[in-house]
C-alpha cells in the first residue's frame, strides 16, 4: 500500500475538477444519444428558428442563441446530436463559474463539490433538447459571477459589465428579462452595505447612479446588438410569441385567484428541496448576530439568491395564472424550468455555513426558525402531490422525487432530518445536507427522470412519419404538405423530422374524412397518422399500418399521371422499372399501361418522356384500340403530342421499344436492365371536349 501511495502521482484540486467535469460531459453525451425529441412545439420552434429562418422573421429574438446553434447545419439530418453536444458544453460550462463564485465563501474542495453537484441536478436533462436552456444555465452563472466577484462589490465598472452580460443573456433567452428587478434591489442593497462608517446618504445618490448605469447599459447592448441581428424586428424585447401571451390576460381575481394557487405550490417543493439552506438563510436574514458570524462576505450572497430566487418565483406564479387564465393548460402545473437554474446558490448557502468567523445565534434561536419551516415542511409532505402535477421538463428534479413514492417520503425524512440537525450543529447539518441529502436525491431523482426520458428512446408513428417523408420529398414538395393526425403536439414532432417551415397541420379525430377544402395545399402531399379516409384521387405512395403518405390530386389533375409516384387503382402497368425520383425507364421489349375506366374516343395523349442510349431518334410504336402511332423521343425529355380515334372502350396502351439496350452493354457499370424509354409524366386528355 505504501509502494503505490509512493509511486501514484497526486492529483490537484484542479486535475480533480477538470477530470470530474469531462466525467460528467462523458455522461451527458452517451445519455441523450439517440433520443428523438419530446418537448413540443419548443423544440421545433428554436430548431426552425435558429436553422431555417432569417433573424428578422423569428418570432422570439434569441438572437445569441440561434447564432451559436445554427453551427448545427454543418451537421445535415444529424443537427439533433450536434445541438445536443452544444447542449453538454455549456451546462458544464458553467460549473468553474459557479466554483468561482462559491470559492469565495468557502475551501476549494468544497466549491468543486458544490459545483459539480450543482451540474448534475436532473435539470440537465435540458442538455437533451433543442432548447434555450442549457446556453441560458451557463449565461445566468457567468452572470451571477460577474455581480458577486470580489465578494460582491459593486461600483461603476463592474455594474457595466455585469448588466452588459445581462443585456446579451436576453437574447439567449428573453426570460433573463425578469432578472432585472431582482438585479436593481441587489445593487441598491449592495451600495448600502458598503456604505462605510459615516452613515450619511450619499450611498443612496450612488446606488440611483448604479441603477441607471446598469439599465442604460443593458438597454444599449440589447437594442443595439438586436438592431444589428434583425433591423427593426429586433428592438421587440418579447418577441411576438411571448407578446400574444402576455396580451390574453384572465379577469384580476381569476389571475390572483391561479397565481396563488401556483405559488404556493412552488413554495411548498422549494421547501420540500432546501429546507436547511432556506432556515439558514432565514436566520442569517433576521439576526444581525448571524450575519456577522457568517463566512466573510456571505451577506451579499444572501441578498442576491433572497432576491433573484423570490422574485423568479413570483414571475413564475403570475406566467402560469396567465396560461392558465387563458385556458391553455393547468394552473397546477409547476415550471420550476424557468428558475431552477438559479436554485445552486442554495447550494451555496448550505456550503457557506460550514465556514464562521464567530459564534452565531445560539440553538434556541435556531429552533424558532426551524418549527415553523418544520410545519411548512409537512404541510408540503401532504398536500404538495397529488395537488400539483411536476413532469419531466418543466420540473425535472421535483419529478424524479415524487416519481416512486417510497423513495420520496425517504427524501423527505432526510430533508426534515438537515433541519433538525441545523438546530443542534450548523457545520454538521451543511455536511449531512451537501454530502449525504443532495448527492441521494440527485442520484433517485436523477435515475427517474433518466429512465423517464429514455422512453423516447423509441419511435412512435408520428415519428417514423416525419422521418419517412423527410427521407422522401424533395424540400419543394415538403413545402405544399399537410400533415394530419388527432394530437397537436405530436403533429409537431413529425413536423420537426420533416424539417420545413412551411408543412401546414390538420387536427381531425379519428377517422373523419380528408377533405380537399381543409387542406392548405389542395395539389400537394399529405402525410396521414392513423386511419382516415384519403380524398379522392389520392395516390399513396406508402401505405404501411402506422401513417400513410399520399399525393393529393383534386379533380382537374386527375388526368395527369407522375411516373415518380406510386401507382393508384386508376392505372395498372407492366414493363417499368423501379420508381426513381424522376419517373421510371421501360424494361423490356414493351410498356403495357392498362387503365380502370375508358379513355377518351378523341384522345390527346401527351407524354413527357426520354430514350435511353441506341433508342434516340428511332420510332417507338404507340398503340391504342388498334390504332399505332409513332413516337420519336430525344437523349433529354421533353414533351410528345400523340392523337387517336377510337370506339371509346379502349382501355390499354402499349409502347414497343426498337432496341431495348443494358447499361452494361454500352459499358456503364453492371446495369442489367434492358432500358429503352423513360417516362416522366402522363397526360390524357379529350381532344373532344370544349377547350377553357
Amino acid at each position: 500500500m505504501r509502494l503505490l501511495q509512493r509511486y501514484t502521482p497526486r492529483l490537484s484540486n484542479s486535475a480533480l475538477f477538470l477530470i470530474a467535469l469531462l466525467a460528467v460531459f462523458l455522461y451527458f453525451t452517451l445519455r441523450n444519444i439517440g433520443l428523438y425529441p419530446t418537448v413540443f412545439g419548443d423544440e421545433w420552434s428554436y430548431s426552425s428558428f435558429t436553422r431555417l429562418m432569417p433573424f428578422r422573421d423569428t418570432q422570439v429574438p434569441s438572437y445569441l442563441f440561434y447564432t451559436v446553434y445554427r453551427l448545427t447545419n454543418f451537421c445535415g439530418d444529424g443537427y439533433l446530436e450536434c445541438a445536443r453536444l452544444i447542449n453538454a458544453v455549456f451546462f458544464v460550462g458553467a460549473a468553474p463559474f459557479i466554483y468561482l463564485i462559491a470559492r469565495q465563501y468557502m475551501t476549494r474542495q468544497m466549491a468543486i463539490v458544490i459545483a459539480v453537484l450543482a451540474i448534475l441536478t436532473p435539470s440537465n436533462t435540458y442538455t437533451g433538447y433543442f432548447m434555450p436552456e442549457a446556453m441560458y444555465f451557463w449565461g445566468f452563472w457567468v452572470f451571477s459571477w460577474s455581480v458577486l466577484r470580489g465578494l460582491g462589490r459593486v461600483d461603476v465598472r463592474s455594474v457595466m459589465l455585469s448588466s452588459a452580460v445581462l443585456g446579451l443573456l436576453a437574447m439567449v433567452k428573453v426570460h433573463a428579462l425578469f432578472l432585472i428587478p431582482g438585479y436593481v434591489v441587489y445593487l441598491a442593497y449592495a451600495t448600502f452595505a458598503q456604505r462605510g462608517a459615516s452613515g450619511n446618504w450619499r450611498w443612496l445618490r450612488q446606488a440611483l447612479l448604479l441603477v441607471a448605469v446598469a439599465l442604460a447599459t443593458a438597454a444599449v447592448v440589447r437594442l443595439a446588438v438586436g438592431y444589428l441581428y434583425a433591423g427593426r424586428n429586433g428592438l421587440y424585447l418579447l418577441g411576438t410569441i411571448y407578446s400574444n401571451q402576455a396580451q390574453a390576460r384572465p379577469a384580476l381575481g381569476v389571475l390572483i385567484r391561479l397565481a396563488l394557487v401556483s405559488l404556493q405550490g412552488h413554495l411548498m417543493a422549494l421547501v420540500l428541496m432546501f429546507g436547511m439552506p432556506l432556515a439558514a438563510a432565514a436566520l442569517q436574514c433576521a439576526s444581525r448576530k448571524q450575519r456577522h458570524g457568517a463566512a466573510r462576505g456571505s451577506s451579499t450572497l444572501l441578498a442576491y439568491a433572497a432576491l433573484m430566487i423570490p422574485s423568479l418565483v413570483a414571475v413564475t406564479a403570475l406566467f402560469t395564472a396567465l396560461v392558465a387564465g387563458g385556458g391553455n393548460e393547468s394552473g397546477v402545473r409547476l415550471h420550476m424550468r424557468y428558475y431552477d437554474f438559479a436554485l445552486p446558490l442554495l447550494l451555496i448557502l448550505a456550503g457557506a455555513q460550514l465556514v464562521t468567523q464567530r459564534p452565531g445565534v445560539a440553538w434556541r434561536g435556531r429552533l424558532a426558525v426551524a418549527l415553523p419551516l418544520l410545519a411548512a415542511m409537512w404541510a408540503a409532505s401532504r398536500y404538495l402531490i397529488p395537488g400539483y402535477t411536476p413532469n419531466h421538463i418543466d420540473s425535472p428534479t421535483l419529478f424524479g422525487m415524487v416519481h416512486d413514492g417510497g423513495s420520496y417520503q425517504a427524501l423527505i425524512g432526510f430533508s426534515v432530518a438537515a433541519v433538525l440537525l441545523w438546530v443542534a450543529s450548523t457545520r454538521l447539518a451543511a455536511r449531512w445536507f451537501v454530502y449525504i441529502v443532495i448527492p441521494v436525491t440527485l442520484i433517485i431523482s436523477g435515475d427517474n427522470v433518466n429512465l423517464y426520458a429514455r422512453i423516447a428512446q423509441r419511435p412512435d408513428a408520428y415519428v417514423k412519419a416525419g422521418l419517412f417523408a423527410h427521407q422522401y420529398l424533395t424540400q419543394e414538395e415538403a413545402k405544399r404538405l399537410t400533415i394530419v393526425g388527432n394530437d397537436m403536439a405530436n403533429l409537431f414532432k413529425s413536423r420537426f423530422f420533416v424539417d420545413n417551415v412551411d408543412v401546414s397541420l390538420l387536427l381531425l379525430a379519428p377517422g373523419q374524412p380528408i377533405t380537399l377544402a381543409s387542406l392548405a395545399h389542395p395539389n400537394g402531399w399529405l402525410l396521414v397518422v392513423g386511419d382516415y379516409p384519403l380524398p379522392e384521387g389520392a395516390v399513396r405512395h406508402s401505405g404501411f399500418r402506422e401513417y400513410t403518405l399520399a399525393r393529393v390530386k383534386p379533380p382537374a389533375e386527375a388526368r395527369l399521371h407522375r411516373f415518380a409516384e406510386t401507382e393508384d387503382d386508376s392505372m395498372r402497368s407492366t414493363g417499368l422499372s423501379f420508381m426513381e425520383d424522376w419517373g421510371r425507364w421501360s424494361e423490356g421489349g414493351q410498356v403495357a399501361l392498362t387503365f380502370a375506366q375508358p379513355l377518351p374516343k378523341q384522345l390527346l395523349l401527351r407524354l413527357d418522356v426520354a430514350a435511353y442510349g441506341p433508342n434516340t431518334g428511332m420510332d417507338f410504336e404507340v398503340t391504342i384500340g388498334g390504332q399505332t402511332v409513332p413516337l420519336r423521343a430525344d437523349g433529354s425529355h421533353g414533351v410528345k403530342e400523340l392523337r387517336f380515334s377510337t370506339d371509346g372502350t379502349a382501355r390499354a396502351i402499349t409502347i414497343k421499344i426498337p432496341k431495348p439496350t443494358s447499361p452494361q452493354e454500352l459499358g456503364f457499370g453492371g446495369d442489367q436492365r434492358k432500358l429503352g424509354i423513360g417516362l416522366y409524366s402522363m397526360e390524357t386528355i379529350d381532344a373532344a371536349a370544349p377547350r377553357p
